[in-house]
């Protein structure tokens, strides 16, 4: 058997080799990597083939930090993860990414870009992408080429885009034909059991909405069921480890990281020729297929190292102009903007319902304006070259992913998201526009038009999380800064490991799919040792002779 309905089990306990949590890019990539391999995987997924608001559901939680924020909205449970919705774009890291900076506490992986560089590689075809090649002079030739800018004050980064693929689509006929793969459909894992010493793990607890329970055992465990959901399923594991397991130093769940994303303006371009350039995403409705790369502009690294800045990329998306004012970034623009991809996408709310009807009535001028505009839109087009940056959050201990006083469906906790950004973090994002306005100027390349509104919180209200959840459980080799190891295994627990971006000790300002891709390919073949280092010692147990 390859694929099974949880739901239809009659069996009480179910025993593997490795046991994987979560079938997104991680999950999948793993169990991918192990297919074949003289193992037992057990991959539980939550979700089924399509997409059901009852499992989906069991996102719902808090939100009590920076706005434009939903739990129930940026995560999927199904078949495939957010891979089912994602946008296809992709880049590595920069290697200063990888790297402890000055001016910034908490900066810096354990190991650098060069170590994870084969990896990335490897994930480049998974994710469907191009040739492995991210240098602009790849590029210029093609896709519009490059605008005429100083190198040694702006560079020119390159993002690719899958087509974009769902993982769930593309890789399930793979790992039904799988001999030593089983995928467990509609497996709510609710508690991770372990030893008296919350030192070991010894299984996994899965519910199933007609009220089965089920036991998974396996020797190695992986969670990969996201940024958020992995800090909850550390954290509600409390009864023999009180603060959840793991969490010895106060640390799962904190650091929590997303990207923001802004549109700051428009730009106007002197002449027809600097209209298009591989600057621009035309539309989202056509990257993968009929785009496969754009550029960002982004600072030097000189500069980034000299002023000690925090990471910020800017590019131009081709859309109506009415969707680069301020009327449609106010408050009450915003929130009727979200009610409407409610009704039109079936999606969840993100529970603040009245919240957003308050905005909507005391902001009915900029409503009006902003909906009058898109009528007029209708008739006669005016597309504009708007300005979407968007910026690396640094390390902040006080966002964090905790448990609430609410409860699902199953009994576990809700979560509390309280994200929430350094205020040092606007300055790559001001040191780039500043730089691009003086380069734009000195070229004759033409005019940014810049008009930036801000919050209460003096962030700007076009502001939005990139979904991109990151950094709840962190790696570093010292347990008492993060909490997995560089091997991803939980720090005090001997066979229990993560995989996704919620192990990114920084983020960067690149999309983190790629990134989690290869770090899954990299656990990966962490595990096949370990289970050849296992299958080592239980064979030399059996016939010493053998090995020696």
């Amino acid at each position: 058997m390859s694929f099974v309905d949880t739901r239809g089990i009659e069996a009480k306990t179910i025993s593997a080799d490795v046991c994987i949590v979560g079938a997104g890019a991680a999950g999948i990539a793993i169990a991918s990597e192990l297919s074949g391999q003289s193992c037992r995987v057990a991959l539980l997924e939550s979700g089924d083939f399509k997409f059901r608001e009852r499992p989906q559901s069991l996102y719902l939680g808090e939100q009590i930090g920076l706005p434009n924020f939903s739990t129930g909205r940026s995560r999927f449970r199904t078949f495939g993860g957010s891979t089912t919705r994602w946008g296809g774009q992709c880049r590595p890291l920069d290697a200063l990414d990888f790297e402890a900076r000055d001016g910034f506490p908490h900066s810096g992986w354990p190991f650098g870009l060069a170590q994870l560089e084969p990896y990335y590689r490897r994930a480049q075809p998974i994710c469907q992408l191009g040739p492995y090649e991210y240098q602009p002079s790849a590029w210029s030739a093609s896709d519009g080429g490059a605008l005429p800018l100083d190198g040694t004050q702006l560079d020119t980064k390159i993002f690719q885009f899958s087509w974009p693929i769902d993982f769930g689509k593309v890789y399930r006929t793979a790992l039904e034909r799988s001999d030593n793969v089983d995928v467990y459909l509609n497996a709510n894992v609710i508690d991770i059991e372990s030893d008296e010493s919350a030192q070991n793990v010894t299984g996994l607890v899965a519910a199933t909405f007609n009220d089965r329970r089920i036991r998974f055992t396996a020797a190695t465990y992986v969670l990969a069921c996201g940024g958020i959901e992995n800090a909850r399923l550390l954290l509600a594991s409390n009864r023999i480890a009180r603060h959840g397991l793991g969490n010895q130093h106060d640390l799962v769940g904190r650091f929590f990281m997303d990207h923001a994303y802004f549109v700051v303006g428009h730009f106007e371009p002197a002449t027809a020729g600097y209209d298009r350039s591989y600057y621009v995403i035309e539309s989202y409705d056509c990257v993968g297929r009929e785009q496969k790369i754009n550029a960002a502009f982004a600072l030097s690294e000189r500069i980034r190292r000299d002023e000690c800045l925090n990471g910020a990329a800017l590019y131009f998306v081709r859309r109506p102009a009415y969707k680069t004012s301020p009327e449609y970034f106010s408050k009450g623009g915003r929130s009727f903007i979200h009610l409407i991809d409610v009704l039109r996408r079936h999606e969840l709310s993100d529970g603040n319902l009245g919240r957003h009807l308050r905005n909507i009535a005391a902001g009915a001028r900029e409503v009006a304006v902003s909906l009058s505009r898109q009528l007029i839109e209708l008739a006669r087009p005016r597309p504009r070259l708007a300005l979407r940056a968007v910026i690396e959050t640094t390390p902040n201990p006080a966002s964090r992913v905790t448990l609430g006083s609410r409860r699902d469906h199953f009994g576990m906790p809700q979560v509390r998201v309280n994200w929430q950004l350094n205020a040092e973090d606007t300055r790559g994002l001001t040191r780039l526009l500043e730089v691009m306005r003086q380069e734009f100027e000195r070229c004759r390349l033409g005019r940014l038009i810049e008009y930036i509104s801000t919050d209460d919180n003096g962030w700007p209200t076009s502001m939005t999380g990139g979904k991109h959840h990151m950094g709840t459980t962190r790696m570093h080799d010292d347990p008492r800064q993060g909490v997995v190891d560089p091997d991803c295994r939980v720090h005090g627990v001997s066979n229990l490991y993560v995989a996704g971006s919620s192990v990114f000790p920084t983020g960067g300002y690149a999309n983190p799919t790629l990134t989690i891709v290869a770090l899954a390919l990299r656990l990966a073949e962490h595990l096949k040792q370990r289970l050849r280092s296992t299958l080592s010692q239980r064979t030399a147990q059996h016939d010493p002779l053998k090995l020696g």
